[in-house]
């Protein structure tokens, strides 16, 4: 295996950490030109189409270089500091389906089996290969331990006496789901007191993505959001600020918003705030849920449920709501 070449490619890899502590690296007090990388790396290179990035990528196939392996393996924890202060969710998941796709990229082209094996012990060591039926395996306790969900569809197929066997190809993509959750799950760094020069650039991309609204989130104009019931008020402010909401009010919200004429992507839209967010699970949720056409529950419901915040001394939001609107009717006509 080409050392360097690894690291230019696994730059999230137990290798590459264990590296970057064998240099006595200070990540804090980096030279400033990385963290510029690191924030031109975040705005531009990881939003690139498929093909530009796999241009990219099939550069450094074969590279094993220690200057280019310095630069990767130092910028995959810088970015990591800027995303905790940017702390936007749609870039988290950006940076997550990047290394995600790059790392099936890298392995599908590899012709070294010695990767994989490396990998593999990295990130589910669990998992090991049968030379008699020539397969991958692991028991199917510990891979309902992963709690993939939606993302990776298990092929029961595969499976026997409580075994599941997988070909080179669906082991690849199995890895590249484990290692985004791994990534996403360990997003949140301590902040802690980080130097003023990576508040500056995290201020910088924050501000950057959210002007150019690079993830084309739609947001609820200032009028309609003053509309809204207390209860669903306080709903849209705790997801707005990047809360997590509990399983009732994220399904209250959504049958409000889908109630008052929102569309599946402008819910879909606010929904990816959500610091746990998935783009998967949330739009099968939401396109069920309008589906069935719930009707918004009634004030005596939404008490039982722990949501009312406000004696707004109706039975049902959308008196409120109605009371509201035709408020504004009135003082339309008085002017």
């Amino acid at each position: 295996m080409l050392v360097y070449n690894y690291l230019i490619k696994y730059p999230f890899s137990s290798k590459a950490r264990e590296y970057l502590k064998s240099k006595d690296i200070d990540l804090l007090a980096i030279d400033e030109n990385l963290i510029k990388k690191a924030t031109m790396f975040l705005i531009n290179t990881i939003n690139l189409p498929v093909q530009d990035r796999e241009k990219q990528w099939k550069m450094y196939l074969s590279e094993n270089d220690l200057k280019i392996a310095d630069i990767f393996v130092t910028i995959y924890p810088i970015s990591r500091l800027l995303l905790s202060i940017v702390d936007y969710n749609p870039l988290y998941q950006q940076f997550a389906v990047y290394y995600q796709k790059q790392f099936k990229y890298y392995l599908n082209n590899s012709k070294d089996d010695s990767e994989l094996d490396e990998l593999l012990a990295d990130l589910s060591p669990e998992i090991k290969y049968n030379e008699q039926e020539r397969k991958y395996l692991i028991n199917l306790i510990d891979y309902l331990r992963y709690e993939l969900g939606d993302e990776y569809k298990l092929q029961y197929i595969n499976l026997k006496a409580g075994i599941i066997y997988f070909e080179k190809e669906e082991l690849i993509n199995l890895l590249s789901v484990i290692l985004k959750k791994r990534i996403l799950s360990n997003i949140n760094i301590e902040k802690k007191e980080l130097p003023k020069k990576f508040k500056e650039y995290g201020q910088y991309i924050k501000e950057k993505i959210i002007k150019e609204n690079t993830y084309n989130i739609k947001t609820i104009s200032k009028v309609d959001y003053k509309e809204f019931p207390p209860c669903f008020m306080q709903m849209y402010n705790k997801i707005m600020s990047g809360e997590k909401l509990t399983h009732i009010e994220n399904f209250s919200l959504a049958v409000f918003l889908s109630n008052i004429g929102y569309s599946y992507d402008e819910i879909l839209s606010i929904y990816k705030h959500l610091p746990n967010f998935d783009e998967k699970i949330a739009s099968y949720q939401i396109k069920a849920l309008m589906e069935k056409k719930y009707s918004v529950p009634n004030c005596d419901t939404i008490k039982g449920n722990g949501l009312c915040v406000a004696d707004c001394k109706v039975k049902h939001p959308f008196q409120l709501f109605n009371k509201i609107k035709k408020g504004e009717k009135e003082n339309g006509k008085n002017k």
